[in-house]
C-alpha cells in the first residue's frame, strides 16, 4: 500500500460501516469506521467517522465481520482483525443494522481499496469466505 491508501471490508446499505487498513505517513493502522450514510435518493449524507484503530505491522492482515443479516431491526455487526490468521481482536463498537423499507435489499458485504493521495499502491485479497451458523 502507498501512503493515503485504504483497503477493507464493509457492511453496505444506506447506513454503512467498515474495517480496514489505512496507511498514512509510513504508519499502517487497522481502523473501524461507521456513520457512512445516504438518503432515499442515494445521495451521501455522511462520510463516516473513525471509531477505533490499532497500529499494525507485517504484510498480512485478516479482516472479519460477524453479522446477523436476517430481516428485522436492531440486529448488529461486529468487526475484528488478526495479524496471524487465527487470533482475532475486536475493533470498535457494534454496528446496528437497520431495516428501513426504502432500501429493500439487505446488508451486503463489500471488499474495497482506493487511493486518497496518489495512484501506485496495491492490495492482494487472497480469499473471501462467507460462513453461516
Amino acid at each position: 500500500m502507498a501512503n493515503g491508501d485504504r483497503a477493507g471490508l464493509a457492511m453496505l446499505r444506506q447506513s454503512s460501516a467498515w474495517i480496514g487498513v489505512v496507511k498514512n505517513n509510513g504508519t499502517t493502522r487497522v481502523v473501524m469506521t461507521d456513520g457512512l450514510t445516504m438518503n432515499s435518493s442515494w445521495a451521501t449524507t455522511g462520510t463516516g467517522a473513525e471509531r477505533a484503530s490499532a497500529t499494525v505491522s507485517g504484510g498480512r492482515i485478516w479482516l472479519r465481520t460477524s453479522a446477523d443479516i436476517r430481516p428485522g431491526s436492531g440486529r448488529t455487526a461486529t468487526f475484528s482483525y488478526s495479524t496471524d490468521g487465527s487470533t482475532f481482536v475486536p475493533l470498535g463498537p457494534a454496528f446496528t443494522l437497520n431495516n428501513q423499507w426504502e432500501f429493500f435489499m439487505g446488508y451486503r458485504f463489500g471488499i474495497f481499496t482506493y487511493a486518497t493521495q496518489a495512484l501506485g499502491g496495491a492490495v492482494t485479497v487472497r480469499s473471501f469466505d462467507l460462513t453461516t451458523p
